[in-house]
């Protein structure tokens, strides 16, 4: 029987030694499990997408079941750079964020040794034991947990004593954690046998396990209290330059995510200017004093650009009559009308000038400069003033003397501008047309005097007028005064005088008699020829009563030879 039961109690001790290593093995991989799930963690990380020809925003966010509204939300970038016109324009190429996902983060963790237990990882049922051969056959254990033994026969008596069975080791069983169970000097902790070294070793696993876990649970807590990426914040510096960055949970700045420069002001204001009509070269002027203010300010308003446009140099020039103006009222000497114009307007009133100078036909140069237009502006003369003007110089040269008018336009090319600028302003009339002809003053006078004698001649009765050449020659030898009344009695003895040419074969210029009356060059030598046929004329007839009130040559009044 002893031996039975040392065989019966080693094998109940393999089973339940490998019911708690079964055990174990289950709570260890509970313990991995729950230590992978600790592990895991998630972080939002953006989608994007790039812009291809042809895309828009609206199809951008159908594609990615979001909104147009949502995507300006994370971009601001459409709507703070004036490129992209508030999102209405986007460019090929262009990074879009569409949203954030989750995304999981598993970290590895530290590899660890399988335990590996010192006997069989299975039980393996033990063996019968054999005893030393003897005239008594060995009894089988039955595998039911009460055996019962074959009775065995009373041996034959012998003179050699019958060897006792030496029963075959109980192998060691699968090492469970003992720690757990109480042990002994072979099993329990602190023990030196077999079992004691593969406890340690299960042991020492489940405190590397332990420690990973806390080490995981530490990192995902030390992950978990990082600033997360809540949106964006733009940050603005002076020129003009602008930077995105991502905000954080915490409220610092994340990373960089874009860098411009926007000068929205600066092309507010530069458009404002351009649509006065002012030309690329005044705006041009205007940019050095913009940067400056961009270089100096932060985001500088509309205000301040336009503050220090008005303050430049090349705006002072430019509009010189609101200057004199603000001068003139500081100093308390303002004029009914005094006041300061807005470019817009100041434009509008020098196109206004222009426009009614170039109706009228004046000379180019007269009134149409910009030194003209700051002097009417500055002296408060609107543009109905100046029509008004213009007006009262026309009528007044419908009322002149036509035929001086003509005289001058015959003689001189001037044109009806050319005169009513003359009686608008003789002096600036006189420098624009000298800036066309290059008359001097004196040049000027005699054109005038030249065409106040060719009326005169005009008047007489002279209807194909005199030569420019004539007038003055007349003009020159300071007959201007008595070219009428020279003209007046030519005028009546013109007829009588060409008959008594013809006559003869002589041929009569139109110019003779008044030269003749006048005493200029030529005009004794048509006095002596006159005579000299009068006489023929007398000589011819024989009779005195040839020459009666009625003859050419009392008409003439020629006296005889």
């Amino acid at each position: 029987m002893p031996i039975y039961d040392d065989f019966y109690e080693s094998v109940i001790a393999t089973q339940t030694a490998a019911q708690q290593d079964a055990a174990e093995r289950a709570r260890i991989s509970q313990m991995q499990s729950a230590a992978a799930n600790v592990a895991a963690t998630t972080k939002q990380v953006p989608v994007t997408v790039t812009v291809k020809p042809g895309d828009t925003l609206s199809a951008i966010a159908k594609k990615n079941n979001t909104t147009v509204a949502e995507i300006l939300d994370l971009n601001p970038k459409f709507e703070s750079n004036p490129k992209y016109k508030g999102g209405n324009l986007i460019w090929s190429g262009t990074t879009v964020n569409v949203g954030y996902k989750n995304e999981t983060i598993t970290p590895s963790p530290t590899p660890t040794a399988s335990p590996k237990p010192t006997a069989s990882p299975t039980p393996s049922p033990s063996p019968t034991p054999s005893p030393t051969p003897s005239p008594t056959p060995s009894p089988t254990p039955s595998p039911t947990p009460s055996p019962t033994p074959s009775p065995t026969p009373s041996p034959t008596p012998s003179p050699t004593p019958t060897p006792t069975p030496t029963p075959t080791p109980t192998p060691t069983p699968t090492p469970t954690p003992s720690i757990f169970y109480g042990g002994d000097s072979n099993t329990g902790a602190g023990g030196s046998g077999p079992d004691a070294a593969a406890t340690a070793a299960v042991l020492e696993q489940i405190a590397a396990l332990t420690k990973q876990i806390a080490d995981m649970q530490a990192a995902a807590a030390a992950e978990a209290g990082k600033p997360k990426v809540t949106g964006t914040r733009t940050v603005r510096k002076t020129g003009g330059v602008v930077e995105v960055y991502q905000q954080m949970s915490d409220g610092s700045l994340g990373n960089l995510i874009e860098s411009y420069k926007d000068f929205g002001a600066r092309d507010s204001v530069m458009k404002m200017f351009e649509n006065t009509g002012l030309g690329d070269t005044f705006i041009k002027s205007l940019m050095g004093v913009i940067d400056a203010v961009y270089e100096d300010n932060i985001m500088p308003t509309d205000s301040q650009v336009l503050n220090s446009i008005y303050n430049s140099d090349a705006y002072k020039t430019r509009f010189a009559a609101n200057e004199a103006i603000k001068k003139r009222i500081a100093e308390g000497k303002a004029r009914p009308g005094d006041r300061l114009l807005a470019p817009a307007e100041y434009v509008a009133t020098e196109d206004g000038y222009r426009e009614i100078l170039q109706e009228a036909g004046l000379p180019t140069g007269f009134y149409d400069q910009a030194e003209d237009f700051t002097n009417l502006i500055s002296n408060a003369i609107s543009v109905g003033e100046l029509t008004s003007r213009v007006n009262i110089a026309q009528k007044a040269l419908q009322t002149a003397d036509q035929e001086i008018v003509k005289a001058l336009k015959d003689y001189y090319g001037l044109s009806t501008g050319d005169l009513v600028s003359y009686l608008l302003d003789k002096d600036k009339a006189f420098r624009a047309i000298d800036s066309r002809f290059t008359y001097a003053t004196e040049d000027a006078k005699l054109m005038y005097t030249s065409a106040e004698v060719g009326a005169d001649a005009a008047r007489a009765g002279f209807n194909t007028g005199i030569s420019r050449g004539f007038a003055e020659e007349i003009t020159k030898a300071g007959k201007a005064e008595s070219a009428e009344r020279a003209f007046q009695g030519a005028a009546r003895d013109q007829e009588d005088y060409r008959r008594l040419m013809e006559l003869y074969g002589e041929t009569a210029g139109s110019e003779d008699l008044a030269r003749e009356s006048l005493g200029l060059a030529g005009g004794a030598s048509v006095g002596i020829k006159t005579k000299k046929l009068a006489s023929k004329e007398r000589a011819k007839f024989q009779q005195r009563g040839a020459i009666d009130k009625t003859s050419l040559g009392s008409r003439l009044k020629t006296p005889d030879v």
